[in-house]
């Protein structure tokens, strides 16, 4: 037997249907903010991610999955959106001095230890906001993130989550340099602690080493120097007017001094939202500002960007452990013709019917979908109904045709109720009303 490879998914329903609803609720959500959907290609230049995310980083140096084509080109499967965001604006000529929003959703790759949440193979989602070099842009970014996700487990009712804001910035190009040399005068006194990655990061990136994941690493970070401590007065002007609007807004947040993201292209903020899941602190989306990004892809451009950037599996995993309504199944409905000659007619009237359900809001808001079949007994309709689970049987037989009525069965609760005939078309423009007369 072939498997699929190691931390990748089959998504099947019901999971499947989950994931179709929160990419639905993502697109509603931040078209109304006027971000537009952007699809770039899931593999790129390798060049483009060494520069952008930087040759140092964890995901350039071990975690991208790279290959040569037929011609000897080196290509990687995108390990992250935004550079290949970024690098499409400069391609195709979009930034011309003005405010561009963006919205993606699309798979990335990583070749990492498969753990809760996290695959080989994931679904990234995120917005990236361009020409806007304003902490005000930052705001918006952070203000959609968290009332993004608000928006999702509304309509999945759920309620009472809580969002934690981890916040830091991290300087620009005229303050980072100085932070970073206090860094390295921090920490080459325990050089010989550090782990065999962080003792490498000394000398090509400082700044990673507040981002490993090593527990004697981590110890030893909590008395490193803080950025805050060295901005310039244009990035603690920039970061003390972002926080002072997020305080307006009543937006919960932490300062984190050692919050730097593991990305090369971000300056001044950086944040990342966090929920509570089973005792567990679950980092829920990432993202910041990254002026600098497009001259690493192109030195002619200089364009302000900010975004962030959460993982569809992650959410579904969190969705699925909070919500017991299972709220993104669908409601499947058999239409049942037990008469193959008679029946024919009505079975063409129906499809007729069913192809105005694009236009019928309440059917796909509802999660409806239909099934049919032409059988010679009731019987072996039931036990078709059954075999499928599906939740209600719509049945006209010959009996039914002569008397103009049709049958709605309950398989579920095993109520049954009969209306005209008259009313087919009725039924589905106004499902939801002959479902609750027949299960009052």
């Amino acid at each position: 037997m072939i498997e699929r490879p190691r931390g990748t998914n089959d998504f099947i329903p019901p999971e499947s249907i989950l994931r179709e609803k929160i990419i639905k609720l993502i697109s509603e959500y931040l078209k109304i903010f006027g971000y537009k959907l952007i699809e770039t290609p899931i593999f790129e230049k390798s060049e483009l991610f060494k520069r952008s995310v930087g040759d140092t980083s964890d995901i350039v140096l071990k975690e991208m999955y790279e290959f040569k084509d037929k011609k000897g080109r080196d290509l990687v499967l995108r390990p992250e959106l935004t550079a290949s965001v970024v690098r499409a604006v400069i391609q195709n000529r979009l930034y011309n001095n003005n405010h561009l929003k963006f919205y993606y959703i699309g798979p990335i790759f990583r070749y990492e230890r498969p753990q809760l949440g996290r695959f080989r193979q994931a679904t990234q989602f995120g917005i990236e906001y361009l020409g806007n070099p304003s902490f005000l842009a930052d705001f918006e970014i952070i203000f959609l993130t968290q009332n993004l996700y608000r928006y999702i487990f509304n309509n999945f009712n759920i309620k009472n989550i809580e969002f934690k804001i981890h916040i830091n910035s991290i300087g620009c190009n005229n303050c980072r340099p100085n932070y970073k040399q206090k860094l390295y005068e921090y920490f080459v006194n325990y050089e010989k602690d550090l782990c065999q990655d962080c003792q490498k990061r000394l000398n090509s990136n400082v700044l990673r080493i507040l981002d490993c994941k090593n527990m004697v690493c981590r110890n030893i970070s909590l008395n490193a120097p803080k950025s805050v401590d060295y901005l310039c007065l244009e990035c603690k002007n920039h970061f003390e007017n972002l926080l002072n609007l997020l305080k307006m807004n009543n937006i919960n947040f932490v300062i984190d001094n050692y919050l730097v993201r593991g990305l090369d292209y971000y300056n001044r903020t950086v944040f990342e939202v966090k929920t509570i899941l089973d005792n567990n602190t679950i980092d829920l989306a990432g993202g910041g500002r990254y002026d600098y990004l497009a001259n690493f892809i192109d030195n002619n451009y200089n364009i302000a960007g900010c975004g962030f950037a959460g993982g569809l599996e992650r959410l579904t995993l969190i969705i699925n452990n909070y919500n017991p309504q299972k709220s993104f199944n669908m409601i499947k409905i058999l239409f049942s013709l037990i008469s193959e000659q008679k029946g024919l007619g009505i079975f063409k009237y129906l499809l007729s019917t069913i192809e105005n359900i694009n236009t019928n809001a309440n059917l796909l808001k509802d999660n409806y979908s239909f099934y049919f079949s032409i059988d010679n007994s009731l019987k072996s309709a039931l036990k078709l109904a059954n075999n499928m689970d599906l939740d209600y049987i719509i049945f006209i037989g010959e009996q039914e045709i002569e008397k103009n009525i049709f049958q709605i069965k309950n398989l579920k609760t095993g109520k049954q109720k009969e209306f005209s005939l008259n009313e087919i078309n009725l039924l589905v423009k106004n499902i939801n009303d002959f479902l609750d007369k027949l299960n009052r």
